[in-house]
């Protein structure tokens, strides 16, 4: 024990000492009685009196030297005490979880030779993931979703969000989704129930209304934002209006078609400016049909790299100074405290879901429907206080499950609606047909009579690219640029910038060399 060789060693120092005590204590006593009992001559009687006077002051001095060793000794047993103690917790606990750990593995020998259906099945009740052997067949495409549908809305970013998952993992997955099918959806629904959930023409059932996705790059967020808005949009009562702010300059491919879009960080005031007077817009309308807002098109307003251009209130250095952050801020909040009673919709895309980083208010964060996708759910499994309101079982099988699809390489995301359970989803194919839209460069000003244009023009079906299709038959040689900028403005009313030009001509078969 950590005080054993202390206390051994002062043990035999205390014993001497109490050895020469007793024997000094034995002889006062001894000699300074002696006379009383025994016949004895003067000299001796003085001798006797005086041998016990000196071993009384002897045993005294001794007695008083030894009291201080004696509390350290004292002080040595209890250290030493406390010290044996925790070495038998400390082997007791070792014991506990070593017994526990054979146990499992016991556990683990005996569903090995079980038959491979059940195995699943006793993983998932019993924990005993990367211990039982499961089958590893060949990896397997899952079926394809079908098209978004509002082909008039819908534009192209990735042909395949999630293409493969491993057979292994699915079975472990349906395990635990038999168990909690509330918590774990395997299906491909989820998205056009949350969709369903805010596109619901009776206002009073409306959720959902705002959504914040969070991924890093290349996860596949954009997707799912185009595909929410399609969806959303697809049931919108008169054209829906989407205006959209994306920092990065253009890069995202998104699958909506914008009313109007604003590039760059520059334009971020101005779109503040914008997007703040289409919900006046907004408001106008619905003033006049009422709170059901029969007829009230739905308005979204997507806001992409949340968290980098707000930077924690600072902005981005050198592109984002703090006073625009804080505007930022502030009309993300407004959007959603204000505009969900109006068939607004904020869709947020950032890569940290986290009230510090994105500055959406406590508030704010119980009317956004987030979803998290693949790493980035840690943010919200690390801080639940903040997110989810779910029992620590239910924390611990979302964050199980998280974990084990991160390992096998599976899209997936963590969904934390506005109503009902929070729980962790695949994310579904999308098998999107048709030619990515182009945004128009200097879109009108009047967004909601351009969208209201652009509906006519779709309804009457005129085909301007097999109209200028055949204007360039015609001509009987590859148009130039500017001729070709010219009559596509001409026929459609929209100015096409370069790379639209240039997107227009490798369609029409004329590709550079």
């Amino acid at each position: 024990m950590g005080f054993e060789l202390e206390r051994l060693t002062a043990s035999s120092v205390i014993h001497a000492e109490r050895t020469i005590l007793c024997s000094l204590g034995a002889s006062a006593v001894l000699c300074l009685s002696a006379p009383f009992f025994l016949n004895t001559d003067r000299i001796t009687t003085g001798i006797l009196l005086g041998a016990g006077t000196i071993s009384a002051g002897l045993f005294g001095v001794s007695a008083q030297i030894s009291e201080s060793k004696e509390k350290v000794y004292k002080s040595l047993l209890e250290a030493d005490l406390k010290a044996l103690k925790q070495h038998l917790q400390g082997q007791a606990a070792y014991n506990y979880v070593t017994t526990a750990i054979d146990a499992k593995r016991r556990v683990a020998d005996y569903v090995n030779r079980l038959p491979i259906t059940e195995r699943p099945r006793w993983i998932a009740e019993y924990q005993l993931q990367g211990l039982v052997t499961l089958p590893e067949p060949p990896a397997q495409h899952q079926p394809s979703r079908t098209g978004i549908p509002n082909p008039d809305i819908a534009d192209i970013d990735e042909e395949f969000v999630q293409s493969i998952i491993n057979p292994g993992a699915m079975k472990v997955l349906q395990a635990i989704a038999a168990n909690y099918p509330e918590y774990i959806r395997i299906d491909s629904a989820w998205i056009d129930e949350l969709c369903d959930a805010a596109s619901n023409q009776n206002m009073t059932l409306r959720s959902n209304h705002h959504f914040y996705l969070s991924g890093g790059t290349q996860s596949g967020k954009s997707t799912l934002a185009g595909v929410i808005i399609n969806k959303i949009g697809a049931k919108s009562q008169t054209p829906a209006i989407v205006i959209g702010s994306d920092p990065k300059d253009d890069v995202t491919r998104w699958l909506c078609k914008f009313s109007r879009k604003f590039d760059g960080m520059k334009a971020l005031r101005d779109w503040i400016t914008f997007a703040t007077d289409q919900i006046d817009k907004q408001k106008a309308r619905v003033s006049i049909v009422g709170g059901e807002c029969h007829g009230v098109p739905e308005l979204f307003l997507a806001q992409d790299e949340v968290d980098s251009v707000y930077g924690g209130g600072k902005g981005l250095p050198g592109m984002v100074d703090a006073d625009t952050a804080k505007d930022l801020q502030g009309f993300w909040n407004y959007i959603i405290k204000f505009t969900a009673g109006l068939k607004g919709h904020g869709v947020f895309m950032g890569q940290s879901p986290l009230s510090g980083e994105t500055g959406f208010s406590r508030p704010s964060l119980k009317n956004v429907c987030f979803i998290a996708v693949g790493q980035t759910s840690s943010y919200i499994l690390d801080h639940p206080q903040d997110f989810l309101n779910v029992k620590k079982e239910i924390l611990e099988i979302l964050r199980q499950a998280c974990e084990m699809l991160d390992k096998a390489g599976v899209r997936y995301a963590l969904v934390i609606p506005t109503r009902g359970n929070p729980f962790v989803a695949l994310i579904p194919e999308f098998d999107i047909k048709g030619l990515e839209q182009k945004q128009d460069s200097k879109p009108n000003n009047d967004t909601v009579n351009s969208s209201k244009n652009n509906q006519q023009s779709s309804q009457q079906q005129v085909d301007w690219y097999e109209e200028i299709r055949k204007w360039a038959t015609e001509l009987g040689r590859r148009p130039h640029f500017q001729e070709i900028k010219q009559k596509w403005h001409e026929l459609t009313g929209q100015e096409l910038n370069e790379k639209g030009v240039t997107l227009l001509l490798e369609n029409l078969g004329f590709h550079d060399n």
